[in-house]
């Protein structure tokens, strides 16, 4: 992409992680920014639902990383007002409860023939032979039969809702990379997750940061500081992208046209391909309907997420942002966000309500509500787009979707849904900081580099993720 000149507005499809940290970036650096959200509240995938007193995230959210940039930029932005704490999640497995990443007393836990097959897999998997075609593969070459049949293979399915086989093996790679966090435990085989559990024995937690009150309370601040530069956030409205001479000649947004001299599109990739005229891509979306349970009182666990895989219970994932950040509840209350998979107008998105019933029922089942009368309300909040589904053959309709847009010279996709990419808020962030500092330099800002993310510009250290967030910029 090139932009000579600023000779126009930037414009920002979407108010999500990446949308808001690039818009505010790029106002930082003098550019005139409108940021167009289609719903009514800041924040993508990484915003808050709040009821009275009690706040809830879409899912677990929190920061950690080891990139100097996105540190020095959330300093700057929560201001120290945020609490450090140690990771504390869990796996629910056969009635009982792991700790996540698993610890070397978890194994006295596990049934004694699935510790053993598994022992014995360890001895033998690495003679067998595997393909390389999809998640099942991937998964039985790393971790042999037994820990695909009783982890792997039914969780994929009940939050994927496709089989393992139909899955590609980025899915296991980056899923298992999101689910550990923690860089320097490696488990991307059965050798490697036996090796990691026994180093868990003095291990430190790693620290996350969380801000105070609840994650939208970082993007008020980022959307504060942008407004306060001069830049716009448009938001209840969608846009429209109108194309012209090999570049997005215009968006439309409710009653305004703009002539953009650059479009930062975050919103699905599928729909900027349907409105450019360009074949859909077949990049389905997976959507997740979040019941956000008020109890009182305290829970027996004291987890942040916990997952649970079997097929018996409604529900995939269980978080409680209380132990976040003490100002999500009022005092002597504990908020659940509980997680349904589902795809946006199949029948638990249309009729969700149904499900309410069951999912405290499943509550009670495994352990984290005492009893129907514990629970003071249940909200049903409905998020489309929320993973991007890697089913076996994605790369080849990403990479023609990819080069499709790519003919438009103006226009970038950032964000895990304008990319299509399975990634979290830091990833999302180097991808702004990335993509702020390739626009500027591609504009003919000289200055580009002697700028500063923690006094306010964009001068950025290189990418330290694997992912490479400037390549999969493009």
């Amino acid at each position: 992409m090139a932009v000579n000149v600023f000779d126009g507005p930037v414009v920002v499809v979407g108010a999500g992680v990446a949308g808001l940290v690039t818009a505010h970036l790029l106002a930082e650096a003098g550019v005139k920014v409108i940021v167009v959200e289609k719903f009514t509240k800041v924040g993508g995938l990484a915003r808050s639902y709040v009821y009275d007193d009690f706040v809830f995230d879409v899912g677990p959210h929190r920061f950690h990383t080891e990139n100097p940039n996105i540190k020095a930029y959330l300093d700057r932005v929560l201001a120290g007002d945020s609490t450090a704490f140690p990771r504390k999640s869990e796996v629910y497995f056969s009635g009982q409860y792991y700790r996540w990443p698993l610890h070397p007393k978890n194994l006295v836990q596990l049934p004694l023939p699935l510790a053993a097959r598994s022992a014995v897999d360890l001895a033998v998997n690495g003679m067998k032979t595997y393909g390389n075609d999809n998640f099942e593969d991937y998964v039985l070459r790393q971790y042999g039969p037994t820990l695909y049949e009783h982890f792997f293979r039914g969780y994929s399915v009940k939050f994927l809702g496709i089989h393992p086989r139909e899955t590609h093996p980025d899915w296991a790679k980056v899923g298992i990379n999101r689910a550990i966090i923690d860089d320097k435990l490696q488990m991307q085989n059965l050798a490697q997750l036996a090796k990691s559990t026994l180093l868990q024995f003095n291990k430190a937690e790693i620290d996350f940061i969380y801000p105070r009150g609840g994650l939208h309370v970082t993007w008020q601040r980022v959307s504060e500081m942008l407004l306060a530069l001069g830049g716009r956030i448009i938001t209840g409205t969608g846009a429209r992208l109108i194309s012209g001479n090999g570049r997005i000649a215009a968006v439309e947004f409710g009653d305004e046209r703009v002539e953009p001299s650059a479009v930062i599109w975050t919103a699905p990739i599928t729909e900027a391909c349907d409105q450019l005229g360009l074949d859909k891509p077949d990049l389905p979306y997976l959507s997740t309907l979040l019941y956000n349970v008020l109890v009182k009182g305290d829970v027996p666990r004291e987890y942040q997420w916990c997952y649970y895989g079997a097929d018996d219970l409604v529900f995939s994932r269980v978080s409680i942002p209380r132990f976040f950040s003490d100002d999500t509840v009022p005092r002597g209350a504990t908020g659940l966000c509980v997680e349904i998979t589902c795809r946006e107008g199949d029948e638990r998105w249309i009729h969700g309500e149904r499900l309410t019933s069951a999912v405290v029922d499943d509550l009670i089942k495994v352990g984290m509500v005492r009893s129907r009368k514990d629970v003071e309300n249940v909200y049903l909040e409905r998020v489309p787009h929320s993973y991007p589904i890697y089913h076996t053959s994605y790369p080849t309709h990403l990479e023609k979707a990819r080069r499709g847009l790519a003919k438009f010279e103006n226009l970038q996709l950032a964000g895990r849904t304008g990319m299509f990419w399975y990634n979290n808020m830091d990833h999302s962030m180097e991808n702004a900081i990335q993509l702020t500092r390739k626009l500027l330099r591609d504009s003919g800002r000289a200055d580009t580099e002697e700028m500063s993310i923690a006094s306010g510009g964009a001068k950025v250290a290189p990418v330290t993720h694997p992912d490479d967030a400037t390549r999969r910029a493009g």
